[in-house]
């Protein structure tokens, strides 16, 4: 993923001095019929997660402990979810619970599991089906799915030469969000984009709900409110991003 040199708005620190807020509406995320929406509605929180979790693990090397159910950065540790893995041999992925040949413990494959109960449930193949082949980035993908849908506070891809194998941690050492930070919005969501596929607007909208913003939704223009700052954005008719800036 890449790094913007230039972020879009600017830094102002003065407060919108006529702001309208009966403009304004708490809305909730809506239900998600296949994959691709799932990952929309869970990928900008979860890139945000990504960016803290890489702060605290720096440049150390990893080692799993599949005995411990753990990871380990030097000398930090942290427990592990294993959801699945993906083949760099055929760029395919495999779930955790269909792995049998693997000897992983059942104990670290609660939500591998249970995401395959939501899948039978919701009809959705990327959840329910053990094997499949799958496109470049997909591993990413479903570590933000993972790590939304649970709440956790961070996913890894853990590179082992012929694959990866990706797995969600959580640990009262890796920092909360702080929402209260608005110019995080301007920084990391052109980040998001710039390096997977996905409906821009879609996952800005479900980005900002997963903030805690209050919205002003159009066709082309997303206005985020909160704490009296505003969060202006502007989409394409294919709802792309054309510029983002914070009044904050």
């Amino acid at each position: 993923m890449s790094i913007l040199k230039r972020l879009f708005g600017g830094n102002k620190t003065n407060e919108p001095s006529h702001i309208d807020f009966s403009e304004f509406t708490e809305l909730k995320k809506n239900d998600y019929g296949n994959f691709q929406e799932l990952f929309e509605q869970n990928a900008g929180l979860s890139f945000e997660k990504q960016m803290i979790f890489a702060d605290v693990i720096g440049s150390n090397d990893w080692y799993i402990d599949m005995g411990k159910g753990s990871i380990s950065f030097g000398n930090l540790e942290f427990s592990i979810q294993i959801i699945g893995s993906l083949s760099f041999i055929d760029n395919s992925w495999m779930w955790g619970w269909a792995n049998s040949q693997s000897g992983m413990p059942e104990n670290l494959l609660i939500q591998s599991n249970k995401l395959k109960e939501i899948g039978l449930l919701k009809n959705i193949k990327e959840l329910s089906e053990g094997h499949f082949y799958v496109e470049e980035g997909f591993e990413h993908k479903m570590g933000m799915v993972v790590c939304g849908l649970f709440n956790s506070k961070s996913y890894y891809c853990a590179n082992y030469g012929k694959g990866t194998l990706v797995m969600t941690i959580d640990d009262h050492r890796i920092p909360k969000i702080d929402k209260n930070k608005l110019e995080k919005v301007t920084t990391y969501f052109p980040q998001l984009i710039s390096g997977l596929d996905l409906n821009h607007k879609n996952a800005f909208i479900n980005y900002l709900i997963d903030r805690e913003f209050k919205l002003k939704v159009s066709e082309r223009m997303i206005k985020g409110l909160r704490n009296n700052k505003i969060i202006n954005s502007e989409f394409d008719n294919h709802n792309r991003l054309k510029s983002l800036e914070g009044k904050l």
